[in-house]
């Protein structure tokens, strides 16, 4: 386990797919997160989990993190969370699409041992 805390100046236009945001040259602080990462006997990673905020209160990114606290900050509010049905429809069309990026690996390259199914912003199972 180990503890980042994003800063970033959106000092360039972000176009998302046709919507231009232009640059805000304002500093955006994400809270503290907890990453961890997982090796193998070989010394191999094989899962990276990014991010758990640790206090959403913290920063100016209204409790988003990561890739989410950065888009905030550059004016793309949005809403999701685990769970949330809009957003899991939204990275399954992306997917379908093919050219806009991937949420989560392909199923063929998840490793056998992974016995989730939850995938992209699917709800967490809890085990």
């Amino acid at each position: 386990f180990y503890f980042q805390r994003w800063r970033a100046v959106m000092e360039g236009d972000l176009d998302a797919y046709g919507d231009v945001y232009p640059a805000t040259n304002q500093e955006a602080e994400m809270p503290v997160s907890v990453f961890n990462v997982v090796w193998n006997p070989e010394g191999k990673i094989v899962y990276e989990q990014v991010g758990a905020v640790v206090d959403r209160l913290e920063g100016n990114t209204q409790g988003k993190a990561a890739v989410f606290g950065l888009l905030h900050n550059a004016g793309l509010k949005i809403p999701a969370s685990p769970g949330d049905k809009v957003f899991q429809v939204l990275q399954r069309l992306g997917h379908l699409k093919g050219d806009m990026g991937r949420s989560w690996s392909r199923e063929s390259d998840i490793p056998k041992w992974w016995v989730s199914k939850s995938r992209g912003a699917d709800d967490t199972e809890q085990w």
